[in-house]
């Protein structure tokens, strides 16, 4: 059912308010004039009794009935009464003109002489003129009532819907979604402007909660995809002890037995197989190795470390290898910088995030030392933005199927934890991709 406006039921309201107004003050007009009328013509009446008693005194006397008979023709033709009567105290009927009716009020007048009562007159007046000239008064005031009324209904309406139903409207059209505020005009009624604050209070309030839901919501992804990872790790930790005793032995065998056969031969197709041996073997003892950094991770020795020092230190270890392949790793000079933290597993972040880098295709590698970070930016093609925000979990990789486990960054990621600090993909694009670690100044 389509529910009425705010116009709709004010206008109802206000002219049941004047239909049930101008039916009170008729019937209160309509008894006025019946009492008024009707008093006016009993006094009319009754002056004109005690006016006949009087001059009727000497008619009595002489007995000149003839005069008392033309006084009461006179009285009702020319003073609208109708009916008189003029009689003895012996009750002899000297004079009477009219219709007695019992439906009109009879008023009586002794007349007296010399103290004694020689008789009365009665009289009656006629109650039709009365109600005529009620019942257009009646027509007039009920005319003229029903014109106010109309009349001030038409302005209570339009008075009403520019000062109240307007702003109303207004109010409810500026309502949209992300509104904060509620213009309303400056001339609308005090409660528009106090409902005009409750809506802008209430959006603020439901804005803040939905905020603070999404960020809510937000961290529980966050917290449940680390938790996933977390556990990815853990039953990599239950996998890498057996997994690395069943595993060892047998690559160092193939590595050694390899490695033996390389010097023996000297045929070029035998040497090529055998290092495609000696590399395969290699690769699958770093992922053991990877493996066993998930499940035993060293004791954590946080001290102060000058981060610009061991970005040197770091450079020259890994140099020979770097340019074998082609890479060139710089370290930024600057000021000495520092941090808390642990120099064994900064080094292996490092190792993580240049190997990463050097596999993706960079030419150039540079590590730039900060205080409290330290920085890796590498020229390589970038990470692609659809694995940016889950880089750092477990077994996630851009390499081809069969080139990496995505052990890499879950390992840095879990060595920043445990010192206090944490690592971020600060930028990436294609020639510019720089990882970011964050550590502690103070213990």
């Amino acid at each position: 059912m389509k529910s009425r406006s705010l116009t709709f039921w004010l206008s109802a309201y206000l002219g049941m308010a004047g239909l049930v107004l101008f039916v009170l003050l008729g019937a209160g007009m309509w008894q006025s004039l019946r009492h008024l009328v009707g008093a006016a013509e009993a006094d009319k009446a009754r002056a004109l009794a005690n006016q006949l008693a009087a001059v009727s005194v000497d008619a009595v006397l002489i007995r000149d009935y003839g005069a008392i008979e033309r006084a009461v023709q006179d009285l009702v033709k020319s003073r609208g009464l109708a009916y008189v009567e003029i009689r003895r105290a012996d009750g002899v009927v000297m004079g009477q003109a009219g219709v007695a009716s019992a439906g009109n009020p009879a008023f009586s007048a002794t007349m007296f002489a010399a103290g004694e009562p020689l008789g009365e007159v009665v009289a009656q007046y006629d109650s039709k003129p009365m109600w005529d000239a009620a019942w257009r008064l009646a027509a007039w005031a009920a005319a003229a009532m029903a014109l106010f009324s109309l009349v001030a209904f038409m302005v209570l309406r339009q008075l009403l819907a520019a000062r109240l139903v307007a702003p109303v409207k207004a109010l409810i059209a500026g309502v949209a979604p992300g509104e904060t505020r509620h213009a309303v005009p400056a001339d609308a009624p005090a409660e528009v402007h106090e409902l005009a604050h409750a809506l802008t209070d209430l959006e603020t309030r439901v804005l803040s909660h939905i905020t603070a839901l999404e960020e809510a919501n937000q961290a529980h992804n966050d917290a449940l995809r680390r938790l996933c990872a977390e556990q990815r790790l853990a039953t990599v930790g239950q996998m890498a002890g057996e997994v690395a005793h069943e595993l060892n032995t047998p690559l160092a065998n193939i590595l050694g037995y390899a490695q033996l056969a390389q010097s023996q031969t000297t045929d070029a197709m035998v040497r090529e197989s055998l290092d495609t041996i000696v590399a395969q073997t290699r690769r699958a003892g770093q992922i053991v190795d990877d493996m066993l950094t998930v499940a035993r991770a060293p004791a954590l020795t946080n001290q102060r470390v000058d981060l610009a020092e061991l970005a040197r230190a770091f450079s020259r270890l890994v140099a020979p290898l770097a340019r074998r392949q082609g890479v060139r790793i710089d370290v930024r000079d600057g000021p000495a910088s520092s941090a808390w933290a642990d120099a064994s597993r900064i080094e292996q972040i490092l190792f993580n995030l240049v190997t990463n880098a050097t596999q993706a295709g960079a030419h150039r590698i540079e590590l730039i030392p900060a205080v409290g970070a330290l920085s890796v930016v590498d020229d390589g093609p970038g990470v692609p933005p659809e694995m940016q925000s889950s880089l750092f979990e477990a077994f996630v990789t851009s390499k081809p199927p069969g080139q990496g486990t995505g052990l890499g960054l879950a390992i840095c990621r879990r060595l920043a934890d445990e010192m206090g600090g944490t690592i971020t993909l600060a930028e990436s694009a294609p020639g510019h991709t720089r990882f970011q670690l964050s550590l502690p100044t103070t213990t």
